[in-house]
């Protein structure tokens, strides 16, 4: 076992009780087993794995009533905004160029 993975499960086995409480509640929310859920706790954080876990629930709970938009609808609506300003540019003869 690689030395930066013995400090992380040290840190795990060191965690004070409230710590190790909040990374058990964290892992309920994020459906994990905590310490599936600590790696990431280790390299980020409580605070910024807390707000990933709750902008992915936020964002689960908004696609359940918004189906949200197919890409292929959204990829043509791209060519036919750049079909539309290429052809307004080529009809103005406005070109951009780069400057030195």
């Amino acid at each position: 076992m690689d030395s930066s993975r013995n400090k992380q499960l040290e840190a795990l086995t060191a965690l004070s009780a409230g710590d190790r409480s909040r990374l058990e509640r964290l892992a309920v929310m994020a459906k994990l087993s905590a310490e599936d859920l600590w790696p990431d706790v280790w390299l980020y954080g409580f605070d910024d794995v807390e707000e990933g876990i709750r902008a992915d629930i936020e964002a689960d709970e908004y696609f359940k009533s918004n189906v949200g938009i197919d890409n292929a609808e959204v990829m043509g609506e791209v060519r036919n905004l750049i079909a539309i300003h290429g052809k307004t540019q080529a009809l103005s003869g406005t070109r951009h160029t780069r400057r030195p």
